[in-house]
């Protein structure tokens, strides 16, 4: 804000864009980079989190989710089946249809890196102080609902907000549709 309260619009998106890059490229991928010596992305591993909240999912599933081609996200199902992470199951009404499935290693790489995020991310909130964090919590909330209000509804709109808590979806809350969530109601489709 400058001495007139005016917001500062290039020092606002300068820091939105810091705060991005930070949870991308240091909280999200670093904490990939350190749990696996294997060759998997912070997208392969957000795969990985999604199949076990939903194991099961087909490969249309996480074509829709990444918001991919088939052949795109068939090409990372297979990378991940081929290090030992994902197996898929044939459908027993459909065998053009497989279900993914973590294996016990995806398993195990998702809960270490759960672990290790919560851990650090835990050492960040306590450096900075609770009643901080919580209070920036809920600036970031209210904004990014703000900013998902401002988009002209679009259908099949999915910013992944509710990937791993379906009902905390800032998409639905504002009553447009998000292409996740209608994956996971309708699965194998």
């Amino acid at each position: 804000m400058d001495g007139n309260g005016s917001c500062r619009i290039d020092e606002f998106v300068r820091n939105l864009q810091l705060l991005a890059f930070l949870t991308r490229h240091y909280i999200e991928a670093k904490f990939v980079d350190d749990v696996t010596d294997k060759p998997v992305s912070f997208v392969h591993m957000n795969l990985l989190r999604i199949l076990d909240e939903h194991p099961g999912r087909t490969v249309g599933d996480i074509a829709r989710f990444m918001n991919v081609s088939y052949p795109a996200s068939t090409k990372t199902i297979d990378k991940l089946v081929r290090l030992g992470l994902l197996r898929r199951r044939e459908d027993a009404n459909d065998r053009r249809i497989a279900h993914l499935h973590l294996t016990s290693t995806g398993k195990k790489l998702v809960e270490k890196y759960a672990q290790l995020k919560r851990e650090q991310i835990e050492q960040v909130i306590n450096s900075f102080g609770q009643e901080r964090a919580v209070a920036l919590g809920q600036q970031m909330r209210l904004f990014a609902r703000h900013v998902v209000d401002s988009i002209p509804v679009r259908a099949g709109i999915c910013l992944h907000c509710g990937a791993f808590d379906p009902k905390d979806c800032y998409t639905t809350e504002s009553e447009k549709k998000c292409g996740y969530l209608e994956s996971v109601s309708e699965p194998g489709t």
